[in-house]
């Protein structure tokens, strides 16, 4: 796995404005962090590289170690709102995203 990227501010900024208008691809319910559930997440992430991820109520799992999870798959938090979650993975190759510098 590659490891998760260190986003700058502006870059941050930039994928903010990009998920603004996305609606969540996958929900993460009481198994939380799976490898099933980290397996449709990166099927989700490569073609999309930009998603939403919903953390429903019954989540069981603690915000660190949901994030844990994700750093551990190579998978960039970009923000946190409530119970959603903004990730990001860039395309090895084909990228459609240009991150500013």
């Amino acid at each position: 796995m590659s490891e998760a990227m260190t986003l700058n501010s502006a870059q941050r900024r930039y994928l903010k404005q990009l998920a603004h208008h996305l609606k969540p691809l996958l929900q993460m319910g009481k198994d939380g962090p799976s490898a099933g559930f980290i397996g449709q997440l990166n099927e989700q992430i490569e073609n999309h590289e930009l998603i939403k991820i919903r953390i429903l109520n019954n989540c069981e799992y603690t915000k660190s170690e949901i994030e844990t999870a994700f750093a551990g798959a190579g998978i960039t938090l970009v923000q946190k709102v409530g119970h959603v979650y903004t990730v990001f993975r860039q395309k090895e190759e084909d990228s459609q995203l240009s991150l500013p510098k």
